[in-house]
Order: structure tokens, then C-alpha cells, then sequence
């Protein structure tokens, strides 16, 4: 303790010498011992000039000329049209070192703008003609059978012989793929119910998607008027409609009824059009039973057993 106390009561007297003799504290600082190496620090950050330097030059390092500021344009020529650059006085000079063997361009004298563009004159198909049907699109081969039925009778009885009947298996493997669109698009981890409105908003888009699937393509096959297709289509549609996922409210299962109810409407019209026998509306109305206990197919079960008493 005694030896703190005296070592404070120097400090306090150092200080109190320094505040009463400021010179005297410069000179006590100026008898402290400087190290060699602080005093080459010390020298390293003075700037000296040479002994050859000549005082009346400018230096060139620390006195640059000043850059110019952009002159302001004034307010009124802000909003005009700006002024377009002067064109080129004289043409532009072209080599002439290059020479069209080393471009590679000497058997070709034309440029590309003058190309005729059309189809390749000297370039031949394959003749195999299975293949080459393949590069045809849809129209283009209705057009070609067309005009090979009306060159010929024969060709025309011919190609109705060999006509096979439509594949509709790519057709179902589509419908199949929409529905299973439809039970992925449910939420893993719910709170509640599976039938409530919350999923039936993730749903919804892949329902509407089933449904304009179906109207399309029962449509196509109604324009086609081959009415075995246009039925075995319907029946198709029928199975995986109802297979799709049932909700309480009405309001949810709205898609799913307006896509029967048009199927259903489908079918009514091709029973009207096809001009069926009694045997054809006996089979039609067979398959129907898979159905009966929906009540849009059950209205069409019953328009086809009207139709058979009438005849």
C-alpha cells in the first residue's frame, strides 16, 4: 500500500510540473532516449527534397493540371431533339490485302440476300414409302387419300376394306395420366379433412385439365362421325370421371358433373346420328349397365331403350 501511495504522489507532482512549465516538460521529453529504429521510422516519413531540386519549378507529382467539368447544357435545350452526328465526308477505305481464294468465297460470287429460298430442287426423297409418309403431317395425308379416292372408284373401295379401327389405348393412357394428376396434386401433411376447400384449390387446376381433355377429344371423334370409336371414347371417359375424388359440398364437385353431363349429351347425339339397328342399340345399351347407377348415363340408358321401341 505505502508503495502505490508514493508512486501516485510522483505522477501528481510530474503533472502539476507539466501544466505550470510547458517548456520544461518539452525538454524533459527531449532527454528520453530515442531507439535506433524509431528514429529511422521517424526519417522515413519526412519528405526531403533533393539537394539538386530546384525550388522555382513546379512539381509535376503534387501540382497536376486541374480537369474541366463538363459544361451544363441550360434548361431550355434539355427538352429539345438531340442533334444527330455529321455522316462520314469521305468513304471508308476496304483492304484489299485479303483475297477471295484465302476467304474462301471464290466459287461463290452470289451473296446471301440474292439466294432463292424454296424447296431443294436437286436434293431426292427416299422412295421407300413407308418412311416417307412419316414426314406428312395430319392434313397432308387426308389430302392425299382424298385425291387418291377421287382419281379411283377401286382405290376408294379398297381403302375402305383396309381401314382398321382407331387405337384408342394412347387415349386412355392420357385420361390415366390426368387422373393420377389429380390425386398427386393433394397435400402431403393437411390439418383436417382431405375433402375440405383448401384442397380442392389444389386440385382444381388438374380437374379442369381432365375436363377440357375429354370435350376435345370426344369432339374430334364426333367430327370424325365413326361412331364404334365415338362410343368406346365415351365409355372410356365415363370410367375415369367417376374414378375421379368426390366432395361433400356441391360446389366442388361441380367440374366433375359438367364433364358427365357433356359426355352424357356426347352420347345422346351419336345415338341420334348413327343411324342405328335394334342389335346395334341392344349391345350399346348392355354396355351402359356398367353405369346405371349414375343418374346422367341413366337418362342415356333410357333414351336408347326408347329409341329401341320405335323400331
Amino acid at each position: 500500500m505505502a508503495g502505490s501511495a508514493g508512486r501516485r504522489n510522483i505522477l501528481r507532482e510530474l503533472g502539476a510540473f507539466g501544466h505550470d512549465n510547458d517548456r520544461t516538460h518539452h525538454q524533459i521529453v527531449e532527454i528520453i532516449p530515442v531507439s535506433p529504429d524509431e528514429a529511422v521510422i521517424h526519417e522515413r516519413g519526412l519528405h526531403r527534397k533533393s539537394p539538386t531540386y530546384n525550388y522555382g519549378t513546379s512539381d509535376p507529382i503534387f501540382f497536376k493540371t486541374p480537369t474541366k467539368s463538363p459544361k451544363k447544357s441550360p434548361a431550355h435545350a434539355r427538352f429539345l431533339t438531340p442533334t444527330k452526328t455529321p455522316a462520314r465526308s469521305s468513304p471508308r477505305k476496304r483492304s484489299t490485302n485479303a483475297t477471295p481464294d484465302k476467304l474462301g468465297f471464290s466459287d461463290i460470287s452470289l451473296s446471301c440476300k440474292r439466294l432463292k429460298k424454296g424447296p431443294f430442287k436437286n436434293v431426292k426423297p427416299n422412295p421407300i414409302l413407308e418412311k416417307g409418309l412419316k414426314a406428312f403431317s395430319h392434313e397432308q395425308l387426308i389430302q392425299l387419300i382424298r385425291g387418291a379416292v377421287e382419281f379411283s372408284p377401286e382405290v376408294k373401295q379398297l381403302i375402305t376394306q383396309l381401314l382398321p379401327e382407331p387405337d384408342l389405348k394412347p387415349i386412355e393412357e392420357r385420361l390415366s395420366k390426368l387422373k393420377q394428376n389429380v390425386y398427386k396434386s393433394f397435400p402431403r401433411n393437411i390439418w383436417g379433412s382431405r375433402e375440405s376447400s383448401f384442397c380442392f384449390m389444389r386440385v382444381k387446376t388438374h380437374l379442369e385439365a381432365f375436363r377440357k381433355e375429354c370435350s376435345e377429344i370426344c369432339h374430334h371423334f364426333m367430327d370424325s362421325q365413326h361412331w364404334p370409336a365415338v362410343f368406346e371414347f365415351i365409355f372410356i371417359a365415363w370410367k375415369y370421371t367417376l374414378d375421379l375424388p368426390h366432395w361433400d359440398t356441391s360446389y366442388h364437385n361441380k367440374i366433375k358433373n359438367n364433364c358427365m353431363k357433356y359426355l352424357a349429351a356426347q352420347c345422346v347425339n351419336a345415338l341420334k346420328k348413327a343411324n342405328l339397328n335394334k342389335s346395334a342399340l341392344t349391345e350399346i345399351i348392355e354396355r351402359m349397365q356398367e353405369f346405371s347407377d349414375e343418374p346422367t348415363i341413366k337418362s342415356c340408358i333410357d333414351f336408347a331403350a326408347d329409341m329401341v321401341k320405335k323400331l
